[in-house]
C-alpha cells in the first residue's frame, strides 16, 4: 500500500510502502468481515421488506447498501493483504 498526501501543488504519491502490523491487519480483517456480515443481512432485509412494500424507499436505501458493501470488501481486502505481508 502506498502513501498519498496532499500539498500545495496537489496530490503527491509517495513510493514509501506503508507497513501494517499483524494486530492492525487482524483488526482490519475483523472490521471488514463484521461490516460485510451486517450489510449483507441489511441487503436481505432491504429485499424482503423495503422492496416489497415501498419501491421509492428501496431506491433510497440501495446506494447506501452498495457503498457500505464496497467499503466492507475493501477493508477485508486490506486486512487479508496485511496478514499475507506480515
Amino acid at each position: 500500500m502506498f502513501v498519498a498526501s496532499w500539498s500545495d501543488v496537489g496530490l503527491i504519491h509517495s513510493s514509501v510502502v506503508m507497513k501494517l502490523s499483524r494486530r492492525a491487519s487482524n483488526l482490519l480483517l475483523a472490521a471488514g468481515l463484521f461490516t460485510l456480515f451486517s450489510w449483507i443481512t441489511r441487503a436481505y432485509t432491504w429485499y424482503a421488506n423495503d422492496l416489497q412494500s415501498d419501491p421509492y424507499l428501496a431506491l433510497i436505501h440501495f446506494p447506501i447498501i452498495v457503498i457500505f458493501l464496497i467499503i466492507g470488501g475493501y477493508i477485508t481486502y486490506l486486512g487479508l493483504r496485511g496478514r499475507r505481508a506480515s
